[in-house]
């Protein structure tokens, strides 16, 4: 099938790839210069080498063309628009384009009732709204859920397209979810609140396990155990980040906000995840009596999650600035991040980006791990003794094992332990 894909999200690539995957007949329009000329040079998109190299796949044998109009057999459009491209996308006049496509697909990462203004900005009433899960860092697999969730309040030959373009990727009907549109989009808003709701969850437990002696972790595997809970977004930490995420909570909250519900919920879990993103600073306060001037304090890990360069509500922007506040020396490192980090702080005296882990502890009071990394898993430790002048380790994701860094000579601090 030939189908036209519009828009320079992350999204777009990732739907382009797995539908050229299968057979398809891709033309995808980015209407974004800088993301064009990534793609005519074949250079890497969206920080993500995996996805880069499987839509060059694409490119090469020409199951996706890029910048290129569809021709007249082109029947099927997906609008795959980057949030900040949709002001401009409103400004154009669409009375005839759209026309020709017996079905649009909104796969725009969007807030509630954009879908409905786009059909008639569009003037196409066959507009279909298919939710985002995608997660950075993991973008090609996340794609794969069970089931897809369809917003259609089109008739059964619409369903049936629908059905026919994701079929070798979805093979069985009750793989698909068809509900309304203003469903499914608050479906998709759910879906994040309930997952920052566990972690919120987890988190405030943490803080009450270790204030009861109780390790966290232990409490955590027996929840897991339970089917009804399950083992996902159980773990608690220094708080989640991340762009989508964060603003489907923002944008949940004020949903339900204004359908007026005055509970409060939501409120309470963002709460208390702006308040966990400080549990690390707050650890390193009460370590050093709360004298941190001059302190030198290091970092593994900056981006809000492993296998993104993203700081997107990340963390470390919270604790940097608490400890700069304090006249805390800080060496950060991450294997991705270290850019985006220097230009997010230009001018900051107190922040040493370091390209080595071990760079990052050199003369350190303390060693904080914010980002999960792989290659941090199993320090050097012996490195480590050698490096830092203080031998303190603050464990803000509990990837470590208390009981072996205490044999290794170190003061251990995780969340809930």
């Amino acid at each position: 099938m030939y189908i036209q894909i519009i828009g320079a999200s992350v999204n777009a690539a990732v739907i382009a790839y797995h539908l050229a995957d299968v057979g398809h007949k891709i033309f995808w329009q980015p209407q974004d210069e800088a993301l064009l000329l990534k793609l005519q040079q074949r250079q890497i998109i969206f920080d993500d080498v995996d996805l880069t190299m499987a839509v060059n796949r694409q490119l090469e044998s020409s199951q996706i063309a890029v910048d290129q109009c569809g021709l007249s057999d082109v029947k099927v459009c997906i609008l795959a628009l980057a949030y900040e491209q949709y002001g401009c996308f409103e400004q154009q006049d669409f009375s005839r384009q759209f026309k020709q496509f017996d079905l649009v697909i909104n796969y725009s990462h969007l807030a509630l009732g954009k879908t409905e203004e786009l059909k008639l900005l569009i003037a196409n009433p066959n507009v279909v709204y298919i939710p985002d899960f995608l997660q950075e860092g993991n973008l090609l697999r996340s794609f794969l859920t069970p089931n897809l969730i369809i917003g259609c309040e089109s008739g059964i030959q619409i369903k049936l397209l629908v059905q026919e373009i994701f079929r070798p990727i979805f093979p069985l009907l009750t793989q698909y979810n068809f509900m309304s549109v203003r469903a499914a989009e608050f479906t998709k808003l759910s879906i994040s609140g309930f997952l920052a709701t566990k972690v919120s969850f987890m988190n405030d437990l943490s803080n009450a396990a270790e204030a009861l002696g109780v390790d966290i972790e232990e409490v955590r595997v027996a929840m897991s155990t339970d089917t009804r809970i399950g083992k996902q977004y159980l773990y608690p930490g220094c708080g989640f980040g991340g762009g989508n995420l964060t603003r489907d909570v923002l944008t949940l909250k004020e949903v339900v906000q204004e359908t007026g519900s005055v509970n409060g919920l939501l409120d309470k879990i963002w709460d208390i995840n702006e308040y966990q993103k400080e549990i690390i600073f707050r650890k390193l306060w009460t370590l050093f009596d709360c004298q941190l001037k001059d302190k030198v304090i290091a970092f593994w890990g900056a981006a809000f999650k492993p296998n993104t360069n993203s700081l997107a509500q990340a963390p470390i922007l919270n604790i940097l600035e608490a400890c700069w506040a304090q006249g805390a020396i800080t060496q950060v490192h991450d294997p991705r991040a270290l850019e985006n980090l220097r230009q997010h702080y230009p001018d900051q005296p107190l922040l040493v980006l370091c390209d080595h882990q071990y760079q990052a502890v050199e003369n350190a009071d303390a060693l904080c791990l914010v980002t999960e990394w792989k290659q941090y898993w199993s320090p050097d430790y012996i490195e480590l003794r050698q490096k830092m002048k203080r031998l303190n380790l603050i464990d803000g994701r509990n990837i470590y094992n208390p009981q072996y860094v205490k044999q290794q000579g170190f003061h251990y601090l995780g969340i809930g332990r």
